[in-house]
């Protein structure tokens, strides 16, 4: 996966975490004021990136009506609220594949889920299976 992926992964929750729920054309609205983001991805390629991610979850649908009068249903997105309570949740709660290396250096495995974390206060689960937030595919 590209550097750019990655980077775009961790703009966007914490462009979520600032501005609250918004669709993906808002999202790429912000994103493209971002000064670290090279390239705004395409809105097939953003909602890939949003759908993948645990910590963005969808909370509803918005009516938007376009240039030409044609009206539509949106997906709005949002951070997932039971498993990020405060802004320090946000790096606990990362997916292995938006940390940066430094992160992945520091990060263990969950004994409970398996996947690869940073750990709260050397707790052997991860934030996601302690508060009940972990799917299992």
């Amino acid at each position: 996966m590209s550097a750019n992926n990655r980077r775009i992964r961790r703009v966007i929750v914490d462009i979520l975490w600032a501005y609250g729920p918004m669709t993906k054309e808002e999202l790429a609205d912000r994103l493209q004021d971002m000064k670290s983001i090279r390239q705004v991805p395409s809105p097939n390629s953003l909602s890939a990136l949003l759908s993948k991610n645990g910590q963005v979850v969808s909370v509803g649908k918005e009516k938007v009506e376009s240039l030409l009068g044609a009206k539509s249903k949106h997906t709005v997105f949002s951070i997932d609220e039971e498993l990020i309570k405060c802004k320090e949740d946000i790096l606990y709660t990362r997916p292995q594949n938006a940390m940066t290396p430094k992160e992945l250096k520091s990060a263990m495995k969950c004994e409970e889920c398996g996947r690869r974390r940073i750990m709260l206060d050397e707790a052997s689960v991860c934030l996601h299976c302690q508060r009940g937030r972990t799917k299992h595919f």
